[in-house]
């Protein structure tokens, strides 16, 4: 009986050393791609600084391909398309990178600008909020505008709500909490009598009807 035990033992052994091999070469596949992955981004992100935004997305492309859940290429990936102005792309890619990684603040204040210029006040006003609690991770140029591209996605919510529907036309005081954080953090703006004057028209918005009647619905 001993020996048919020694010849168990033996596969069981020898299988054992076959599932170690085929995770560590696996490990070791996963490794490379993931590797390859974080060197076509490096090599995409020397191309953007050269403004060479095309050949920039091919790498991204390829990054993407080898790893499709790296983070930073899918954030870049977004910068090159909102550079080449394909705003659904580039929001698309933006979406996918705060699916990927909920605290990657940056995201969430790109997805915020492509909104905001896009009229699309609402939404942008949640992706600056997102991008706030998370400022700590906001590189130093995003940290800098970040309350005011908030405050002026309030701004133009509030004026079209007077414009279009004056009864139910919400408290600006959101709006005027983030001009006056923007200010206060950066009391040497240079746009600082743009933002002081949309604060005034917040504070009196009946001497301004003209500038709110801009935001007027077409019918």
């Amino acid at each position: 009986m001993a020996k048919p035990s020694s010849n168990a033992g033996r596969v069981r052994t020898g299988f054992i050393i076959f599932v170690i091999l085929v995770v560590a070469l696996c490990g070791k596949l996963i490794y490379r791609f993931a590797d390859q992955a974080t060197r076509l981004n490096d090599e995409a992100v020397e191309l953007m600084n050269l403004d060479k935004y095309d050949s920039a997305l091919a790498k991204l492309s390829e990054a993407i391909a080898a790893n499709p859940e790296h983070i930073q290429a899918h954030y870049h990936q977004g910068i090159c398309l909102a550079e080449k102005h394909l705003f659904d792309e580039a929001i698309g890619a933006f979406e996918r990178t705060i699916q990927l990684d909920p605290n990657e603040a940056n995201a969430h204040f790109n997805l915020g600008k492509l909104l905001h210029h896009l009229e699309r006040y609402p939404e942008a006003t949640q992706a600056f909020e997102q991008a706030i609690e998370k400022e700590k991770h906001l590189i130093k140029t995003n940290r800098k505008v970040v309350w005011m591209l908030l405050g002026d996605s309030l701004y133009e919510q509030y004026l079209g709500q007077l414009a279009n529907s004056p009864k139910t036309a919400g408290d600006p005081a959101a709006a005027v909490a983030a001009f006056k954080t923007y200010l206060k953090s950066r009391p040497d703006a240079h746009n600082r009598s743009a933002v002081e004057q949309k604060l005034t028209i917040l504070a009196q918005p009946d001497d301004f009807k003209e500038v709110i009647q801009k935001r007027k619905k077409r019918r």
